[in-house]
């Protein structure tokens, strides 16, 4: 992408609907089955179909405040208020998660990654007394994040409240990409801006392995994976 497209972008303040801000991103990918296509190495390891770079979109500081106006507006919407701290991990979900603390006048804290775990480092000191919490995450699959920084900083901060609905503990995200829906999870409620179904599979499962298809990390290599 040239710098004319880059500030053309930046300069779109039209734009609501979230496909719209990740097509416009080139920040989707879906397998085609192209001649020598990869495929998704995930970072917990497993292999998918398809891929949402959030990162392409949050780089722009007029889709990170949109994106955050959304998910501020939907969670009025189910009654969530008053938020005193907003918690992410990292890195991905830093920006979006800082962009709905300013949303909401909270704080913003994050955990920090130590190989695949999320940990409360001491980094931030979160007031003591049952602060209200809310985890904000740029991109759900399975939850292995979201309940890893939940616990890192109960260790640390036992009388922290994370809101809830309905006994289960909320969490916002721009996407939630389960392998099958409808989905409900035992410990939390997803609210999503975006909610579809992607396939993972096991390596030894992958049926895209099993047609000659790479498994790359889609980052690093994302011009691989959009090219037409």
């Amino acid at each position: 992408m040239d710098i004319e497209k880059a500030r053309n972008i930046m300069s779109m303040s039209d734009m609501l609907e979230v496909a719209t801000i990740f097509f416009t991103c080139n920040a989707y990918w879906i397998y085609r089955g192209l001649p020598n296509e990869p495929h998704a190495l995930l970072s917990a390891g497993g292999h998918s179909d398809g891929y949402f770079n959030v990162n392409e979109v949050t780089k722009y500081p007029n889709f990170r405040k949109a994106l955050a106006d959304m998910i501020a507006t939907r969670l009025d919407v189910v009654g969530i208020k008053d938020i005193d701290i907003v918690i992410s991990s990292t890195y991905a979900a830093t920006s979006i998660g800082q962009a709905v603390a300013d949303n909401l006048d909270a704080m913003f804290v994050f955990t920090e990654k130590d190989g695949k775990n999320q940990l409360w480092t001491g980094r931030f000191e979160i007031p003591s007394g049952g602060a209200r919490a809310l985890q904000v995450e740029e991109l759900i699959t399975r939850l292995v994040t979201t309940e890893k920084v939940k616990a890192s900083v109960l260790d640390i901060n036992p009388d922290i409240e994370f809101v809830e609905i309905d006994g289960k503990t909320v969490v916002a995200a721009i996407i939630h990409r389960p392998s099958q829906l409808p989905i409900e999870y035992d410990s939390h409620i997803v609210i999503p801006l975006w909610e579809g179904e992607v396939q993972n599979w096991t390596p030894k499962e992958c049926p895209l392995c099993k047609k000659g298809s790479k498994a790359l990390k889609p980052k690093p290599n994302w011009q691989k994976f959009i090219a037409p």
